[in-house]
């Protein structure tokens, strides 16, 4: 067993956006690091795949366990609550049964015509107003937002207050003031809906997990709550930072999107890459604590220490992926990436994300042929100071 290494400063920073940062590259052939976030207490840091995959399966690593602890994290206020993203075992598997059945493939699938139509939509708009648009606000925050919603049963009128919020909540340098108002805002918008869903019940999320509480005692209320939020945050605000981070990445290399658009049967592999490569957690993390002591890629995890599972790594682990750090479009790749997680909390709304993703892109090449920035690289603004990598606009022409 290695000694124990000082902690480094977490998360690691690199100069381009989306781009890993070097020191991953120094940690490769290194004994596990330990890290050290701006707040609570010091963790041991996963960055190769089979380690991840390892932690991520291994049941002796809890999320339930951080919730009387001092949980390493960006912010000075510590979160632990009751939903998906904090509960493990047969209590994760409940809540996950609650909600499973709405992402499931047959039900994701009969999607596939509204996320055409809603993609459709936004490209008639954006070509009514412009060239140039906005592909950020124009397209993929308003496609990701309006189809969780849908599925959710959330009006329409209230997406610009849904992301008003979650921009604040996911934000590193949030005052504990501003964080705390803008979260009992957030928490009284769905007190309202899970009113509204009782005396206007639909064929809706948001009903299902008012008739669970309310009719079928499978949620308590905090659960109910917790819930409703995790689905509504994650359920569009990565699918909308990936749509324009990708979309920037193709945008660069225009001979990817001619080949992408003559090779549409192409699509779906390619975003397989494009998420095994593009690397969007900043310091959004949730810390699993072992419950005993766990051998990790030869270190030694003491019972009651933290890991952090470091995803966007582990994805460019060059003993799995050959070529890790080249984004290839066509890549048969050896092993599945991370970036939906693994095990028992890979991530519910994964095929939904997927389906959203490739009809985004297949989309915008068939509207928009000639699709190009409008902008150069020095003149976009990037959300440095978020928890998730992403822009905060991409002007086009087309």
């Amino acid at each position: 067993m290695s000694e124990r290494p000082e902690p480094l400063r977490y998360p690691f920073t690199s100069d381009e956006c989306l781009a890993p940062a070097p020191r991953y590259a120094e940690l490769r052939d290194a004994p596990m690091p330990r890290v050290r976030l701006p707040y609570g207490e010091d963790a041991w840091l996963v960055t190769g795949y089979a380690d991840a995959r390892s932690v991520l399966s291994d049941a002796r690593f809890s999320l339930r366990a951080g919730a009387e602890r001092d949980q390493p994290r960006m912010r000075p206020q510590s979160i632990s609550g009751v939903g998906l993203l904090s509960t493990d075992g047969a209590e994760h598997a409940r809540l996950r049964g609650v909600v499973a059945r709405h992402f499931g493939a047959r039900r994701v699938d009969r999607l596939r015509e509204r996320v055409c139509e809603t993609a459709e939509a936004l490209l008639d708009r954006l070509e009514e107003t412009g060239p140039p648009g906005d592909l950020v606000q124009g397209f993929a925050f308003p496609l990701a937002i309006t189809l969780i919603c849908d599925l959710l049963g959330v009006p329409e009128d209230d997406h610009h207050r849904i992301r008003r919020w979650l921009d604040v909540m996911l934000a590193h340098a949030v005052t504990v003031e501003d964080f705390t108002a803008q979260s009992q805002e957030f928490g009284a918008y769905l007190a309202e809906l899970v009113e509204l869903r009782r005396r206007e019940p639909g064929d809706d999320l948001f009903t299902c997990l008012v008739r669970a509480h309310d009719e079928e005692d499978r949620l308590s209320y905090d659960e109910l709550f917790e819930l409703a939020a995790e689905l509504l945050s994650a359920g569009f605000v990565t699918t909308y930072h990936q749509i324009s981070n990708f979309c920037y990445l193709l945008l660069r290399r225009p001979e990817w999107l001619s080949r992408l658009r003559d090779r549409r049967a192409d699509i779906p592999a390619a975003v397989e890459e494009l998420l095994r490569y593009v690397p969007m957690p900043n310091g959004l993390v949730f810390p699993r604590y072992a419950t005993e002591d766990v051998e990790v890629g030869g270190v030694l995890v003491r019972a009651g220490e933290p890991v952090l599972v470091d995803m966007s790594a582990a994805n460019r682990d060059p003993a799995v992926f050959e070529d890790a750090d080249d984004l290839i479009l066509d890549r048969v790749p050896q092993a599945p990436h991370l970036s939906f997680g693994h095990g028992a909390h890979f991530c519910v709304g994964a095929r939904l994300a997927r389906l959203e993703l490739q009809v985004a892109l297949e989309t915008l090449l068939v509207r928009m042929p000639g699709l190009k920035l409008a902008v150069g690289d020095a003149e976009l603004r990037w959300k440095t100071e978020a928890m998730l990598r992403g822009l905060h606009g991409l002007p086009v022409e087309w």
